[in-house]
């Protein structure tokens, strides 16, 4: 294996038990808000409205960090003492973008709430005013996501994998002593203060790395380039966060809760998502980037197949587990407080309808920045498209006859067709003899797909943790963890 292998592996080990610690604790905060105001009107107010800047967090992590790495990689080689110019100049203009963005959204809300939505009068008025709260919140997150891609230029996996337990601590604790005196609206105040503190600390370690951060409104020739570069990889993920809010929209067309329903399914859902994006992906993405600009594009692309490869193999029992023991995670997380075990079980049903596609939505995740780093940038505009009108026309078939359900089935359904593109269109550029690499990760997915399905036509899925089904089951799919476990121990000993 490839040095540049190693050193992922490695440092993708290291940044993992991190990783779990901080982003359990920031899964605290909807559950925080579970306990504090369950599933009703201020929730489904609450969730459609946070659609909206979370679709700009999508953008900032997906779009404008992708599209900003692989440039700071490149002046990391070619002109480091421009760094804190250029990052400086990259913040103000995406500060600036997202500014414009986050206007429109607010002005547009009224019109869409009462056009698109079964929201009474006073939800809806709630609705628009998160959204104005929640305006600094989307400014701040798109304009700090290039700090945190100067920090993995650097290096810095570490302090990036530990920011959301900070940014977790201060959003629950700024919340919760805003609660009494404000109400629902402590909710987009906690989240505004915990990404200024988030920002600072990425901002601090860059100081500490000797980057002096220059804000200015320059169109240098980097900027310049990031900006072509952004139109297409923009484009395509700003179709595929459409579909946040083109599910929530389905959604507000239900009874009363079901936004609410469908964001805690999606909260417990972006779990193994979230946990990529904080260990493998951060880690490869930059080492990608850093072997291409060094011209070491072979090197680059066997890391890129050995991290799918290790993906599939990790995630699959781990995804096989999660489907099987679903009402007794959405129990322990959620049934707390205002959350009871109605809204359970209804969360727990539209989760199964997830998982499924969590495994193809994971190794999208790594095809999307193989391209990007590949520069097939055309092809995340392209799918993007497609993505955003087949989640549209198979809502508007599933909805109908399965609810909330259907919603989720439908994405499942989207992200396998997208995933498999995103990867045929990889797989010229990977080494030769993929069959051979890949039957062991491929057969690890396999079993866990039957182990599964087993569970769920024969014993069925466990209720609680003293259910003796879910004992039983975990039994499979810890052995096939460790089959895949010894798989990936034996790729990174070659």
């Amino acid at each position: 294996m490839s040095p540049a292998g190693n050193t992922v592996g490695r440092t993708t080990l290291i940044v993992v038990p991190i990783a779990i610690i901080s982003r359990g604790a920031a899964f605290l905060i909807p559950v925080c808000v579970a306990i504090w105001f369950g599933v009703g009107v201020i929730t489904d107010a609450w969730f459609w409205a946070l659609a909206f800047p979370t679709f700009a967090v999508v953008l900032s992590g997906s779009a404008v960090a992708t599209t900003v790495l692989p440039a700071l990689a490149a002046l990391r080689e070619e002109q480091p003492h421009r760094m804190g110019a250029i990052i400086g100049s990259l913040m103000m203009w995406t500060g600036l973008f997202s500014l414009v963005m986050g206007l429109f959204i607010c002005l547009s809300a009224p019109w869409v709430l009462e056009t698109f939505t079964r929201f009474e009068p006073e939800s809806q008025a709630l609705a628009a005013t998160f959204l104005w709260e929640l305006l600094p919140f989307m400014v701040i997150t798109c304009s700090a996501s290039v700090l945190r891609a100067g920090c993995e230029v650097l290096g810095h996996f570490k302090r990036v994998a530990i920011s959301p337990l900070l940014r977790a601590a201060v959003v629950i604790g700024f919340t919760w002593i805003l609660l009494k005196p404000a109400g629902c609206h402590a909710l987009p105040w906690g989240l505004v203060a915990g990404e200024v503190v988030q920002a600072l600390w990425w901002g601090a370690w860059l100081v500490n790395s000797g980057v002096d951060i220059e804000p200015s409104l320059e169109l240098n020739p980097t900027v310049r380039q990031v900006s072509r570069d952004l139109v297409p990889i923009l484009g395509g993920e700003v179709l595929v966060a459409v579909n946040l809010i083109v599910d929530k929209g389905f959604a507000s067309t239900l009874t009363e809760g079901s936004v609410a329903i469908l964001e805690f399914a999606d909260r417990a859902r972006i779990i193994p998502t979230t946990l990529l994006n904080s260990t493998l992906a951060m880690v490869g993405f930059a080492t990608w980037s850093n072997l291409k600009a060094k011209g070491r594009d072979a090197e680059a692309r066997a890391n890129m197949d050995q991290s799918l490869r290790w993906t599939m193999a990790i995630a699959a029992p781990m995804l096989a587990g999660m489907y099987i023991g679903r009402f007794v995670l959405v129990r322990m997380l959620f049934e707390h407080g205002e959350f009871d075990s109605t809204d359970t079980l209804a969360t727990a049903s539209v989760l199964g309808a997830y998982i499924p596609g969590l495994l193809p939505a994971l190794l999208g995740v790594l095809a999307i920045r193989a391209h990007i780093v590949e520069r097939n940038l055309r092809i995340v505009f392209t799918l993007g498209a497609a993505s955003v009108m087949a989640n549209f026309s198979l809502n508007n078939m599933l909805i109908g006859p399965l609810g909330l359900e259907g919603l989720a089935i439908s994405t499942t359904i989207n992200d396998v067709l997208i995933t498999l593109v995103y990867v045929l269109c990889l797989v010229h550029l990977l080494p030769s003899g993929m069959l051979k690499r890949w039957s062991g990760p491929l057969g690890v997915a396999v079993s866990s797909l039957l182990i599964a399905t087993l569970f769920e036509l024969g014993p069925g899925p466990p209720q609680d943790l003293s259910d003796h089904r879910l004992w039983l089951a975990a039994l499979p799919c810890l052995v096939i963890l460790g089959v895949a476990a010894a798989l990936i121990w034996d790729d990174k000993s070659r």
